[in-house]
């Protein structure tokens, strides 16, 4: 795994879930994506991490070339037509966003996450259950979760509830914060 403070993005994740207030976009989850997005990509761009070379991008539709089809919530990475480098190269960060994912639907975001991981060498990523109490890592079985960190993200007007769930020592450590 190539050398990334990941404390940045975990904390500009955090930074993202909190600016989200409004009822609404927790009732789908493509309202909320959309909103999480926005202040991502504006958090990461005001630490000139999303500069025009380093981008952040919501459902980039993978091709042949990375070896997969699939369509990531979003991705922060430079694009191979930019620095003209492998597709495993320059990929930072993946998340994945799922509205009160049940338990098998949080198992197929982590299968999709862990071949992020193998396929195109993403070093993070973030399992995002919006409108739940559940973070749901409990429920990964694969062989990268020292890469992901959970979260899960309700409204409890006024506040934003945030539990956060990571593995440590083979076996998941959760804080709310």
């Amino acid at each position: 795994m190539r050398n990334i403070n990941k404390q940045i993005f975990i904390d500009a994740t955090v930074q993202s879930l909190r600016s989200v207030k409004n009822p609404r976009l927790f009732r789908t989850e493509r309202g909320y994506q959309g909103e999480f997005f926005c202040a991502l990509q504006s958090i990461l761009r005001e630490q000139d991490i999303v500069d025009g070379i380093t981008i952040l991008e919501m459902e980039y539709q993978k091709s042949g070339r990375h070896r997969t089809q699939q369509r990531p919530d979003i991705i922060l990475h430079v694009p191979i037509e930019i620095s003209d480098a492998s597709v495993t190269d320059n990929n930072f960060a993946v998340w994945a966003l799922k509205r009160n994912a049940s338990v098998e639907e949080a198992r197929e975001d982590f299968r999709k996450l862990d071949k992020m991981f193998r396929i195109l060498d993403y070093p993070l990523g973030f399992f995002i259950n919006i409108n739940s109490e559940l973070h749901r890592l409990d429920m990964y079985a694969g062989a990268f979760r020292y890469r992901i960190i959970a979260f899960a993200v309700r409204l409890n007007e006024p506040d934003i509830m945030i539990k956060m769930a990571y593995w440590k020592k083979n076996a998941v450590t959760e804080i709310e914060i």
